[in-house]
C-alpha cells in the first residue's frame, strides 16, 4: 500500500514537472514568435490610434484651445488599454514645436488645454498628438490637424496674404465637410428646444440614446461660429485620413503601460566596474514626494514606471551605494518625431475681416481681464502614500523640547534610531528591527523632503530648528540585490531641502510632466448668482467645454447659459459608443 501511495506520489510530481516545462516551452516559443514578428515585418501588435476633438481651429492670442483626446484600439474604435501617457504639440510651418505637452490617459481618455501667449506669431500651424507606441509604425505615424492662429497685436500680418500656392486639397490629408444638423449616428442625437435665445439665458441640452448602443464616450463644445474659420473639419468619421501609411520601424520603443515611463542608462567612470544589477533610485521631492528604483540591466540600461501624481518640477537620481562615484548617469530625452512630411493648411485675411478681428480682440481682452472672477479649477490629484507602508512612528517637534542639532534629537526624542561611526569615521544612521528579527548592521533609506540622502552627514549637519517632522519605519525594504533595514524620512518646515542639495554623484534633471486635470468653470446666472454676475461682461465665445462625458443613461442633460455674444452658435459633439462606432453631431442655434 506505502509502495502504491509512492508510486501515485511520483506520478504527479513528474505530471506537475511535464506541466511546468510544456507552459516553459510555450512561453519561450511565444517569445521567439514575437521578436520574429517584429524583426521581420517591423509592425507592432496591439496597436493604437488617437483622435483629438479640439473646441476650435482657429484661436487669437489670449485664448485658449481645449482639447480631449481619445486613444484607440487600432481599426476598432474601441478605448485602448495600452499606454497611459498622450502626446500632444503645436508645430509651425519651420517644423519647430511650439508648444509641447503630455497627457494622462485614464482609460483611453484624457483632456486638457493649452493657452496662446502674445509670443506666438501669426499664421498656420498642426496639432499633432500621438503615444510612445504609435511610433513604433514610424517616426511621423501620428495624428495631425490643421490650426489659424491669429495675432492682431504685431504689423507683421505676411503669413496670411494671398500666396501664389495650390491651394488643391491632398488626398492624405482631406476632410470632409460635416453639414449643419446632420446626425451622423442615429443611435444618438442632440436636442436644444429652440433655436433662437436671448444673452444670458439658460439654455438646456439634451443628449439622448435612442437604444443602448448610443451609450458611450463623448465630448462636446458650444462655440460662437467663426466667420474666419475653415468651414472644414476633422471628425471622428474622418480622422484616420490624416493618418500616414505604416512604415518600418528600427527599434522597439516601449509603450508606456503603467504611467510615465523614464528610461535611462548608467555609464562607469572605469572599464572594469560592473553595470549590471544596479539598484538606480530616482526622487521626486517635496511635501507629497514620490520614491521610484530601478534595476540596471547588461548594458546598464534601466526602466522606472510612474503612475501617480507629483508636484516636483525635478527628478533626482542617484546610483545606490555609490560612494566612490564611479558611475554618470542619463535619462533619454523624448522620443523624437519626423515632422518633415507636414502639409500645411494656406489661410487668408482679407480687407473684409477686419472688423471681426478687432471686435473678437476687444471682447478678447474683456475676458482675460476678468478672468479672476471664473477661472477654471486644477484638480488636485490624490495624496501619495509614503512608500515604506506600516510600521512607522511620526515625531512632531514641535510637540517635545526642541534641541539644538540633529544628533541630540535623535538621542532624547526618536525611539529605535541611533548614530554611530563606520570604518571610515563617518556617522551613520541605524534603524532597529521590529521584533522578532533581530540587526543586520544594515543601514536605512534616508530622506529629507523626499530627496535620498546618501551621506548621512547632510542630515546630521541640518538645523534642527528648520525641521518639522521625522517619521520612521522599522521594517526592511529591497531594492536590487540591496536591502535596507528602515527608513528616517525627514520633513523640513518649508519642504525644499532639494532646492540647495548636491552631490557628485547625483543626475538633476528638469520634468517634462503631465498636465492637471482641470473642472473648467461653467458660467450662471442661477439664483444669487444673476445679481452677483449682473455687472460683469460677458464676452465668452465659448459657451460650454465638457471634454469627458460617460453616458451610462439613455439622457443626459446638460445646462449652460449664452453670453453677451450675439450671433450663430454650434454644439459640436464627437466620441464613440462602447461598441466603437464613431459619432459626430452638430446642432447650431442663435442668440440675439
Amino acid at each position: 500500500m506505502g509502495r502504491i501511495k509512492k508510486i501515485d506520489m511520483k506520478l504527479k510530481i513528474n505530471l506537475v514537472l511535464l506541466i511546468v516545462v510544456h507552459f516553459a516551452y510555450l512561453q519561450i516559443y511565444a517569445q521567439g514568435n514575437a521578436v520574429n514578428f517584429l524583426n521581420d515585418d517591423k509592425l507592432v501588435p496591439h496597436q493604437e490610434q488617437v483622435f483629438v476633438h479640439s473646441n476650435s481651429n482657429l484661436a487669437f492670442v489670449g485664448e485658449y484651445i481645449y482639447y480631449s483626446i481619445y486613444c484607440l484600439k487600432n481599426n476598432t474604435g474601441l478605448l485602448s488599454d495600452v499606454s497611459k501617457i498622450a502626446y500632444l504639440k503645436l508645430v509651425d510651418e519651420n517644423e519647430e514645436i511650439v508648444l509641447n505637452q503630455k497627457i494622462k490617459l485614464i482609460n483611453g481618455k484624457g483632456n486638457s488645454n493649452f493657452f496662446i501667449p502674445s509670443t506666438i506669431p501669426s499664421g498656420n500651424y498642426k496639432l499633432i498628438a500621438y503615444t510612445q507606441w504609435m511610433l513604433n509604425n514610424g517616426k511621423s505615424y501620428f495624428y495631425s490637424n490643421d490650426i489659424t492662429i491669429v495675432n492682431p497685436y504685431t504689423s507683421n500680418q505676411a503669413v496670411f496674404r494671398d500666396k501664389n500656392v495650390d491651394l488643391t486639397e491632398d488626398s492624405s490629408t482631406n476632410t470632409n465637410k460635416i453639414e449643419n444638423n446632420t446626425i451622423v449616428n442615429s443611435t444618438l442625437s442632440i436636442d436644444l428646444g429652440e433655436n433662437t435665445y436671448a444673452t444670458r439665458q439658460p439654455i438646456n441640452l439634451k443628449i439622448a440614446a435612442s437604444t443602448l448602443e448610443g451609450l458611450g464616450n463623448y465630448s462636446i463644445s458650444v462655440r460662437k461660429v467663426d466667420e474666419l474659420e475653415t468651414k472644414t473639419t476633422t471628425s471622428t468619421l474622418n480622422f484616420k485620413n490624416s493618418y500616414p501609411e505604416m512604415s518600418n520601424v528600427d527599434h522597439l520603443i516601449l509603450p508606456e503601460l503603467r504611467g510615465e515611463l523614464f528610461v535611462g542608462e548608467i555609464s562607469a567612470n572605469n572599464d572594469s566596474t560592473n553595470i549590471n544589477n544596479k539598484a538606480v533610485a530616482l526622487s521626486f521631492p517635496g511635501k507629497d514626494y514620490l520614491f521610484k528604483s530601478a534595476t540596471t540591466d547588461a548594458n546598464g540600461r534601466f526602466y522606472a514606471n510612474v503612475e501617480e501624481d507629483y508636484t516636483a518640477e525635478e527628478v533626482y537620481v542617484q546610483v545606490m551605494n555609490n560612494p566612490n562615484n564611479e558611475f554618470e548617469i542619463g535619462l533619454s530625452p523624448e522620443e523624437a518625431v519626423n515632422l518633415s512630411n507636414l502639409k500645411f493648411n494656406q489661410f487668408t485675411i482679407h480687407r473684409d475681416m477686419e472688423t471681426l478681428i478687432q471686435e473678437r480682440s476687444i471682447y478678447n481682452q474683456i475676458e482675460n481681464a476678468y478672468y479672476s472672477s471664473k477661472p477654471d479649477t486644477i484638480l488636485i490629484g490624490k495624496p501619495n502614500k509614503r512608500f515604506y507602508g506600516e510600521g512607522t512612528m511620526n515625531y512632531v517637534l514641535d510637540e517635545y523640547t526642541r534641541f539644538a542639532s540633529i544628533k541630540e534629537t535623535f538621542v532624547e526624542v526618536v525611539e529605535h534610531v541611533w548614530i554611530q561611526q563606520n570604518k571610515q569615521g563617518q556617522n551613520e544612521f541605524h534603524v532597529r528591527p521590529i521584533a522578532p528579527f533581530v540587526e543586520t548592521g544594515k543601514l536605512p533609506l534616508v530622506f529629507v523632503d523626499g530627496i535620498l540622502v546618501q551621506d548621512h552627514e547632510r542630515l546630521i549637519n541640518l538645523s534642527s530648528a528648520q525641521v518639522e517632522s521625522i517619521n520612521i519605519s522599522r521594517n526592511q525594504h529591497f531594492y536590487g540585490t540591496r536591502a535596507f533595514q528602515g527608513v528616517v524620512d525627514v520633513v523640513t518646515f518649508k519642504s525644499n531641502f532639494y532646492e540647495n542639495y548636491y552631490t557628485p554623484n547625483l543626475l538633476a534633471q528638469k520634468l517634462f510632466k503631465p498636465n492637471e486635470s482641470k473642472n473648467y468653470y461653467e458660467q450662471s446666472y442661477d439664483g444669487d448668482l444673476k445679481e452677483a454676475n449682473e455687472r460683469l461682461p460677458d464676452f465668452r465665445y465659448q459657451l460650454l467645454w465638457k471634454p469627458t462625458i460617460q453616458m451610462a443613461e439613455k439622457v443626459e442633460n446638460i445646462k449652460f447659459y449664452s453670453s453677451d455674444i450675439t450671433g450663430e452658435f454650434e454644439v459640436s459633439l464627437e466620441g464613440f459608443t462602447k461598441a466603437g462606432l464613431p459619432v459626430s453631431l452638430k446642432k447650431n442655434f442663435w442668440v440675439k
